[in-house]
C-alpha cells in the first residue's frame, strides 16, 4: 500500500515538520523547494500535485476555494493554532496511517 505523503505550505512550522518526520512521515517544506510567496491555487497546488503530496496548511479560505477542485493530490486544512505542534504531529501521523495517496486525491479534509 502507497504512503501519504505530505506538501508543507508556508504557514506550517520547521518545529512541526521535524516532528511529524520524526514519526516516520515523508515531509517537504514550502520554503525549502524555492516555493516561497508563491500562489497558493495556481502554484502550490499544481506542486502538490506534480510531486504525490497531499498540500497541509492553515489557510481556511484556500482550502475552502479547494472544495470546488478535484484535481490535485489532497488538501488537508489544520484547525487548531498553529503552535500547538503536538495536535499537529498526531492528527497527520494517524491521517497518513489511515488513508492512501488514491483516497485523498480530490478531497479536501479539516483536521
Amino acid at each position: 500500500m502507497a504512503k501519504i505523503s505530505f506538501y508543507f505550505d508556508e504557514m506550517m512550522s520547521r518545529e512541526a515538520t521535524e516532528q511529524v518526520i520524526k514519526r516516520g512521515q515523508d515531509v517537504i517544506m514550502a520554503v525549502d523547494v524555492g516555493m516561497v510567496q508563491k500562489d497558493d491555487d495556481t502554484e502550490h497546488l499544481p506542486y502538490a500535485k506534480n510531486h504525490s503530496r497531499v498540500l497541509v496548511t492553515f489557510d481556511r479560505p484556500f482550502a475552502g476555494r479547494t472544495l470546488a477542485k478535484t484535481d490535485h493530490a489532497g488538501l488537508i486544512c489544520l484547525t487548531c493554532k498553529q503552535d500547538d505542534v503536538g495536535y499537529i504531529v498526531r492528527v497527520l501521523t494517524e491521517f497518513a496511517e489511515l488513508y492512501t495517496p488514491d483516497d485523498a486525491t480530490g478531497q479536501v479534509f479539516w483536521l
